[in-house]
């Protein structure tokens, strides 16, 4: 399996077995992945999940009752009874059968319908920047650190909207190739077997964040740090952040000086927005900025689309009307008589 997917079948064991022992399940009762599909267990999970989310079917949860039953089939190798159970009670979970944004990432965008707000998110990176560089001199502060990197990753969201799991992990060299000569392009690059499904993808980065980017390696993060980190997000230790606290920082930021509420996946939804209000229509577009493998993906953003249907029908009436109105007759100047 690609690493990828071992993560998130790890993820996907861990989220089950929490879900048990909020169930009432005691963990010592928890010997093996045997007892995480057992009918009574299986059900147990899927209650649990079902009732975090708050009544809502999650893809998440859909996605782990599968893998519970393939688990049940492949490495547990139950009987052909028990596995019929196991796939009826899988069901439960349906997957959503929607085509549209959570309420959540709708209150998100809603909050760009103001253009001073996506104005005031892409000048914070500048403005931490700054701020960064103001007290580069001063002897080395991890909080100093936390707003280079709070700059860096909004600044990378906002025009290269990559998955956040992506976002935390770049590495320069790797994934970010910086080239500072006159007229060259530095960009980001995540190969096939860095994505989530597989399909590689790749931005050219703007130039002014390639330049806090080369700033950030060779003088802001050694300062710090000691020595030339080898991926973006790192502790004064130099060790990787985690992803959480990653995605802290720039929620974090965003909200404190520049009053926007989004998380790092949010900015993803955000790039859809922009694209599709400059171009109605443009779902493939989309999908190729999001690297979607699957256009049902993309389609979610269909309901931002009837919108901006609305806002263009309403424009042919105003020029209909505005052709059949009778045009003001223009008074001719006299001439003056010599």
């Amino acid at each position: 399996m690609a690493p990828r997917t071992l993560k998130l079948a790890r993820d996907q064991i861990h989220a089950a077995v929490t879900a048990l022992v909020k169930s009432g399940t005691k963990p010592d009762q928890i010997e093996s992945l045997a007892d995480l599909v057992t009918i009574k267990n299986l059900k147990n999970i899927l209650r649990q999940r079902l009732a975090d989310a708050g009544g809502q079917h999650k893809s998440f949860d859909h996605y782990l009752a599968r893998f519970l039953v393939r688990i049940a089939k492949e490495w547990v190798k139950v009987d052909a009874g028990v596995l019929a159970e196991l796939k009826k009670a899988a069901t439960v979970l349906a997957a959503p059968d929607r085509y549209d944004l959570t309420p959540k990432n709708k209150r998100c965008l809603r909050q760009f319908e103001d253009p001073e707000a996506l104005r005031r998110l892409k000048a914070l990176p500048v403005q931490l920047w700054k701020e960064v560089k103001s007290k580069f001199s001063h002897s080395p502060n991890f909080r100093v650190l936390a707003k280079a990197q709070a700059a860096l990753g909004i600044g990378l969201l906002t025009y290269l909207p990559v998955r956040s799991e992506n976002l935390w992990e770049l590495e320069f060299d790797t994934h970010i190739f910086l080239r500072p000569g006159p007229g060259a392009i530095s960009t980001l690059e995540l190969g096939a077997e860095a994505v989530k499904n597989d399909s590689a993808i790749g931005f050219d980065i703007p130039p002014h964040l390639a330049k806090m980017l080369m700033e950030y390696r060779a003088h802001i993060a050694p300062k710090h740090i000691g020595h030339r980190p080898t991926r973006v997000f790192v502790n004064m230790n130099g060790t990787p952040k985690c992803q959480q606290t990653v995605a802290y920082l720039i929620e974090a930021y965003a909200r404190k000086q520049a009053g926007i509420v989004i998380t790092p996946h949010q900015f993803r939804h955000l790039g859809a927005k922009n694209m599709l209000d400059a171009n109605p229509g443009n779902f493939e577009g989309v999908k190729q900025l999001l690297g979607h493998k699957n256009s049902r993906n993309t389609m979610i953003y269909s309901g931002m689309n009837s919108r901006r249907a609305g806002r263009h029908h309403q424009a042919l009436i105003d020029r209909a009307v505005a052709r059949q109105m009778p045009q003001p007759r223009r008074r001719r100047k006299k001439r003056e008589i010599e």
